[in-house]
């Protein structure tokens, strides 16, 4: 394919439509680079990005195998919660049989699991472990304070099955870490301030802050807020975007308000 100086706007309904790659010309002459190309709705190969020779193409359909085997091997049961496709982006949130008892929130806390994969480089093949609030089955996820385990997207590299298995095992610990932290927000007073903090330091556009707000009613705590925003993001975001404010909001609710009431 020629090379061009926009990436194509694509129509691809599944993320698991057929991927591949193909050579690139720049001027007439083929370079070293790679296009990463997906099958659309209509049958006709659209580009999705551009890539060094390097880069080693992993298909959804590869992931999805791959992220099966792994829950399967945990031994634990898992639900799918939500999904997202971007036509680029491609995420499944699972949700486990593993909960975590909150009594001074009154609720529950699950162990979840996040894969994800992208082909035009925006992320690498992960799994990711979060938590989920089983009262509004709201995402509770931070870099911070669960782990991930990573398929680099560069060179032949098979999966280590055990060491994926081993790095979900470890997820339920760290959601008993998580557990003093979301009991710290569930002392801290909801107040006019608070609110006016976190709209201004995490940057979530005025447009949320308006639904948001319609949730708040009731609401007493740090905790509180935080539910209602994640529950807005959780519910009604929008592709990779909303996931990655999700992680924003999780490690800020849980670093830095919830080191106030220490």
């Amino acid at each position: 394919m020629e090379q061009k100086s926009r990436r194509s706007r694509v129509q691809v309904s599944s993320p698991f439509a057929e991927v591949r790659t193909a050579p690139v010309s720049v001027h007439g002459s083929q370079v070293s680079n790679q296009a990463i190309e997906i099958r659309d709705d209509h049958g006709d190969w659209r580009c999705l990005n551009i890539h060094s020779s390097a880069y080693n193409l992993v298909p959804n359909t590869a992931v999805n195998e791959i992220a099966q085997e792994v829950l399967i091997q945990t031994g634990e049961s898992w639900t799918p919660e939500r999904e997202v496709w971007t036509g680029r982006y491609w995420a499944k949130l699972y949700r486990s049989n593993l909960n975590l008892d909150a009594p001074e929130v009154g609720d529950t806390l699950s162990l979840g699991l996040r894969v994800e994969n992208s082909y035009d480089g925006s992320c690498q093949f992960r799994l990711v472990l979060m938590g989920f609030v089983l009262s509004c089955t709201n995402g509770l996820v931070s870099p911070k304070h669960f782990s991930s385990f990573t398929m680099r997207h560069i060179g032949d590299e098979e999966v280590n099955f055990g060491l994926a298995v081993a790095k979900i095992r470890q997820g339920m610990g760290e959601l008993e870490g998580v557990l003093p932290l979301v009991n710290s927000l569930n002392r801290i007073p909801l107040t006019t301030d608070l609110v006016s903090q976190v709209a201004n330091e995490t940057g979530l556009p005025n447009r949320e802050w308006g639904e948001i707000c319609k949730l708040l009613g009731g609401s007493e705590t740090a905790w509180d807020l935080m539910q209602a925003i994640t529950h807005r993001l959780s519910h009604h975001g929008r592709g990779r975007a909303g996931l990655q404010s999700e992680e924003e909001i999780g490690s800020y609710f849980l670093g830095r308000i919830a080191n106030r009431a220490a």
